[in-house]
């Protein structure tokens, strides 16, 4: 595909990363000539130093023969405005990266020619809200229109799940479970049956959604309700995480420095607790009552910053601590303190559009409906709709060779959730979701060896 990307910031850079790796044709317009030459440089892509809402502009990156246009830098309106002018030179789809809600109603209801819109910080406070509510998970990812749930989960003394090899793992807990991936140490691996799980193991387990709570109890320890909840940084995220946390009931205190931000929550929730202040200050967040927090939530706009104050929060004893980072390499950095939630803005949003551009790809066995980067963004779980062309419908999957690192991890057949052994198949209509350490598959047919 061609594709013009309009802002170079966190979200920008990664999905130039991401879609020039997958041979797209990029074409990245930026106002600020030294990220636009940085990124020239470090990939095969063409540069244009500008204001991407110009008419000359985006003529110059020839717009009208453009596929796709992602307008993603940090304003609202000028992303929108950039996706106006583009299809009105003829790009095909655009797709503009929107904080403010009110732009979502309005451009949901009016045909703006936006394809799509994308908001990050409600994609990342929804899927805090999750992690939350379910205390023993990492991270969760949703399938097959939320039947199905790609949890995260850490093996460790307290679980039942050390020392247990996977082709005991029926047996020993009564049900169905499949591991579709294993992070251990810095290696990622898509296990066997008789790959044996060690202490400290980060392992994705998919499961339907009905059963999320009822595997947790079997595979450890029962943990106490999150009630009690302390943010830091009261940034757009935490408004939409204020949102989905009142919806469980649990009280919220919010730490934040910024005057005009602390007046906007008050004005909003009138069962918000907001602290008008440092979040780095170890005195006031103990003050505060810290130590008396079910969980910790980490939003400042400053990667630094938080983990400064997880590291912290871990030290006063929080068990349950959610941090945001776009930087990927402090991910390591956190998981040897044993900081494990990490959400990040910028991967969500790569992930949405990412999976949009897979989509728009010529399929004949199947088509991308939803796609995360998981492991450290060292694998993907895609889901697929099986097409009339897949090549090996009503194939037994023990008789068709996939390639190597590629698991098919779940199938939805008319509405019914099946953890797949040999002897299942893959029909016609069927949702599939498949783990795999290979990038950039767009087409079912590729899982095939």
């Amino acid at each position: 595909m061609n594709i013009i990307i309009v802002g170079l910031g966190n979200v920008g850079q990664e999905l130039v990363c991401r879609l020039s790796k997958e041979n797209h044709s990029i074409v990245a317009i930026d106002n600020d000539l030294k990220r636009l030459e940085q990124i020239v440089n470090q990939y095969d892509v063409k540069g244009i130093l500008g204001n991407g809402a110009s008419y000359d502009i985006l003529t110059e990156a020839e717009a009208g023969n453009s596929d796709l246009l992602i307008a993603c830098t940090a304003l609202d309106e000028l992303n929108i405005l950039c996706c106006l002018v583009g299809k009105k030179l003829g790009v095909k789809d655009t797709i503009a990266r929107v904080r403010t809600p009110e732009y979502f109603t309005l451009f949901e209801s009016t045909d703006f020619g936006l394809s799509m819109m994308v908001n990050p910080e409600y994609e990342t406070a929804v899927s805090i809200s999750r992690i939350l509510y379910y205390t023993s998970a990492l991270q969760l990812k949703p399938f097959a229109d939320g039947k199905v749930d790609l949890v995260e989960f850490k093996v460790t003394n307290n679980t039942k799940l050390s020392g247990v090899g996977l082709k005991d793992i029926q047996q020993h807990f009564k049900r169905k479970i499949l591991i579709c991936a294993v992070e251990r140490a810095d290696d990622v691996i898509i296990p066997s049956g008789d790959f044996v799980l060690q202490d400290n193991d980060k392992i994705y387990i998919i499961m339907p959604n009905n059963d999320i709570s009822s595997i947790f109890e079997d595979l450890a320890s029962k943990e106490k309700p999150i009630k009690k909840v302390m943010i830091i940084g009261g940034n757009g995220t935490a408004f939409y995480l204020v949102n989905e946390l009142l919806k469980f009931g649990m009280k919220i205190k919010i730490i934040e420095a910024d005057q005009k931000r602390c007046e906007h929550l008050s004005e909003s929730f009138s069962k918000l607790e907001i602290i008008q202040g440092e979040g780095t200050d170890q005195k006031l967040l103990i003050d505060e009552g810290l130590e008396r927090m079910d969980a910790v939530v980490c939003l400042s706009d400053n990667d630094e910053q938080n983990i400064i104050i997880s590291m912290f929060a871990r030290h006063q004893g929080i068990k349950k601590v959610v941090t945001r980072l776009d930087n990927n390499s402090y991910y390591r950095m956190l998981q040897h303190v044993n900081i494990d939630s990490i959400v990040s803005s910028k991967s969500t949003t790569a992930d949405q559009i990412t999976r949009y551009v897979r989509a728009k790809q010529d399929s004949q066995g199947g088509s991308v409906n939803m796609l995360y980067r998981i492991v450290n963004e060292q694998a993907e779980a895609i889901e697929f709709t099986v097409g009339k062309d897949f090549r090996y419908v009503g194939i037994p999957l023990k008789d068709i060779r996939l390639k190597s690192n590629i698991l098919v991890a779940t199938i939805v057949r008319n509405g019914t959730i099946l953890i797949p052994d040999g002897n299942d198949y893959l029909d016609i209509g069927d949702i599939v979701v498949v783990v795999t350490t290979h990038y950039a598959l767009d087409d079912l047919n590729e899982i095939l060896g």
